[in-house]
């Protein structure tokens, strides 16, 4: 799939971001601030990236790809594959490595807190040295567009 064929998918903006209406932007229609601005004809009031102050191309420091992203959420049935020995040690292990709290943690593994692509690979990564396969770990998929 080329990044111009992505599109707009406003159920997919979990919060506001700031609207860009550089007409002339060489990526505005893989760019979510346009894409948001340009097929929100309704707002009233908004966040502006100044037109006038950004590149307008592929170097734009403001530009935010509208690729679509896939993450999972939560990963209480990979948990539930570990022996019961073992359960202290790995949510030890990945606490160190997602350098995280206790609290953080759980949010993580009951799926309260949205798992980034790159959380999600360390998540792979200490299931995978207890055995548990990639395609076994989380509980639920979800798109989301990378805001952060």
């Amino acid at each position: 799939m080329k990044k111009e064929d992505f599109g707009f998918r406003k159920d997919l903006l979990r919060k506001g971001i700031s609207y860009c209406s550089k007409e002339d932007c060489s990526v505005k229609g893989q760019c979510l601030h346009y894409l948001a601005f340009d097929n929100d004809k309704d707002f009233v009031e908004a966040y502006f990236i100044n037109p006038r102050k950004v590149l307008g191309n592929a170097q734009c420091t403001k530009f935010l790809s509208n690729e679509v992203q896939r993450v999972g959420r939560g990963f209480r049935q990979a948990l539930a594959m570990i022996p019961k020995g073992q359960i202290t040690q790995i949510r030890s292990d990945m606490q160190k490595t997602l350098d995280c709290c206790y609290t953080i943690y759980y949010d993580y593994a009951n799926g309260k807190k949205q798992l980034t692509p790159q959380t999600m690979k360390i998540i792979q990564q200490v299931f995978q040295t207890y055995g548990i396969p990639s395609d076994k770990i989380f509980d639920t998929y979800e798109e989301i567009y990378a805001l952060d």
